[in-house]
């Protein structure tokens, strides 16, 4: 066997699991990268079985030469352990070698997160675009609800539950969810619908379309949130939509929401997963130290 037949067979355990195709994305990019470090050193073993710790070291430090941030190798190593390491339980390895890899030390950087004030510049850039109603509808659906860019664009217009308040969402394996939405959002959506949607079709039932009348790709999204923020002279990372999803959960908690109702709403699996999309900022935690301060209560 060699080591494209083993990501093969990962892959189709993937599907069986019925995972999301970005997951299969996520993992068939560290396969390319491998393949090519492969091509790049004479050295490293054409069958699987033959692969050692040492060797994926090797791939790692070539990564670092290519380049890539921390992040990225990061992202390489979860990867190769999670293939590995299936493998090895499967048994079609005999051993793991990615059980010693090491992942890189991450920077303790703050992520890039909306705020209010952010959001309300772009909606202000976004109604002199050529479909103002949809970009200020999808700028706060983002924003309001925290919901995953696959989740947006997945989105159909049954989905919505205005008399409750609520939408549903498909997210992470297939799973549903309903999560709560504000009045200014759900009315924006209603302004979009009733007089700027037009679907291609009777057969387009997604909410968000593209101005051909089609479902909004990933890409889409990503280029009118992009330009939105070049135009605000601001970095593309900054209004990314993963963002969105950052500024909603400081934005839920800063308005007295509290963590166990945020897993609910992110649709995490665990807390640890809800806790790395909060970065407080100075002046949260200044006012909780005012608040809770051991000297001053003294």
């Amino acid at each position: 066997m060699v080591i494209s037949e083993l990501w093969e067979q990962f892959y189709y355990h993937l599907r069986v699991k019925r995972r999301a195709r970005t997951t299969l994305r996520f993992y068939s990019v560290t396969q390319r990268a491998l393949e090519r470090y492969a091509a790049h050193d004479a050295g490293f073993p054409a069958s699987p079985d033959l692969i050692t710790v040492t060797h994926l070291r090797g791939f790692l430090v070539w990564l670092d030469d290519q380049g890539l941030a921390p992040g990225g190798i990061h992202a390489h190593v979860r990867a190769l352990k999670a293939c590995f390491g299936w493998a090895h339980k499967e048994e079609l390895l005999s051993r793991n070698p990615a059980l010693r890899l090491e992942r890189p030390t991450l920077p303790g950087h703050r992520l890039p997160m909306v705020d209010a004030d952010l959001v309300g510049s772009l909606i202000q850039k976004a109604r002199a675009a050529d479909q103002p109603l949809r970009d200020v509808a999808l700028l706060l659906t983002l924003f309001d609800t925290g919901v995953r860019l696959g989740e947006v664009i997945g989105m159909k217009v049954n989905d919505l539950r205005p008399e409750k308040g609520l939408v549903r969402v498909v997210g992470k394996g297939d799973k549903e969810r309903s999560v709560p939405i504000g009045t200014r959002a759900l009315g924006a959506i209603t302004t979009y619908m009733r007089r700027e949607r037009r679907p291609k079709h009777a057969g387009v039932h997604h909410l968000f379309l593209n101005r051909t009348g089609q479902a909004m790709t990933r890409s889409c999204v990503g280029i009118r949130l992009s330009l939105l923020a070049r135009h605000l002279d601001l970095d593309r990372s900054l209004a990314a939509p993963h963002a969105f999803r950052r500024g909603f959960a400081v934005e839920f908690l800063r308005n007295g929401g509290d963590v166990f109702t945020l897993q609910q709403i992110l649709g995490h699996s665990s807390l640890e997963m809800t806790r790395r999309y909060v970065n407080f900022l100075d002046e949260d935690l200044k006012a909780a130290h005012l608040r809770f301060s051991p000297g001053d209560r003294l």
